[in-house]
C-alpha cells in the first residue's frame, strides 16, 4: 500500500510560500499544544471530569455551565474552528499523501470539529454519558490536527521530489 507519490506541491513551493505556510503552521502547533494541555487540566482526561466540569460537581464547588457560557463558547468555535480547519487541512491537501488518505484524515478531521463543538451540550443536557466524548474526542482532534500540521512541515522543508524534466 503507498501512502505517499511524489506528487507533493509542497515541497515544490518557492522559499518564501514555504516560509509563509510554515509561520502559521507553527501558530497552529502552539495552539493546538496549548489546546490540549488546556482539555487535560480540565478534565485529566477522565470521563466524570468532564462530565463535573460541564455538569457541575456540588462536593467539588464546581457550578454547572450555563446556557449562555455555552453559546458564547459554540458561537466562537463556529467561526473560528472551520477556518483553521480550512487552512490546515488544505495545506495537508497539497502533499504527497495518496488521495484515499487524505479523505479519511479530513473526513476524520471534520467529524472531531463537529463532535468537539456538540460535546459541550451532549455533555451538560442530554446524557452524562456523553462524557467519553471528551477525553477520546480531544486525543482524536489533537492528533489529527498534529497531523495536519506536521506533514506539510516535513514535506516543505525535509521531502526530496524529482526534479521536473524540462524540454531541450
Amino acid at each position: 500500500m503507498r501512502y505517499f507519490t511524489n506528487n507533493s506541491q509542497l515541497a515544490r513551493l518557492d522559499f518564501n510560500n514555504k516560509l509563509l505556510a510554515t509561520y502559521f503552521l507553527l501558530f497552529m502547533l502552539l495552539a493546538t499544544g496549548f489546546s490540549i494541555v488546556m482539555s487535560y487540566q480540565r478534565s485529566r482526561l477522565d470521563t466524570a471530569a468532564a462530565v463535573d466540569y460541564y455538569r457541575g460537581n456540588e462536593e467539588r464547588m464546581m457550578f454547572p455551565k450555563e446556557s449562555t457560557e455555552l453559546m458564547e463558547t459554540t458561537h466562537f468555535h463556529l467561526f473560528m474552528t472551520p477556518l483553521i480547519f480550512l487552512t490546515t487541512a488544505h495545506l495537508f491537501l497539497l502533499g504527497a499523501w495518496s488521495r484515499k488518505w487524505k479523505t479519511v484524515v479530513i473526513t476524520s478531521c471534520f467529524v472531531y470539529v463537529v463532535f468537539d463543538i456538540a460535546k459541550p451540550w451532549l455533555i451538560r443536557y442530554v446524557a452524562v454519558g456523553f462524557g467519553f466524548l471528551a477525553p477520546l474526542n480531544s486525543a482524536l482532534l489533537g492528533t489529527t490536527m498534529l497531523l495536519c500540521i506536521a506533514v506539510p512541515l516535513y514535506e516543505m522543508w525535509f521531502l526530496k521530489v524529482d526534479a521536473p524534466t524540462r524540454p531541450h
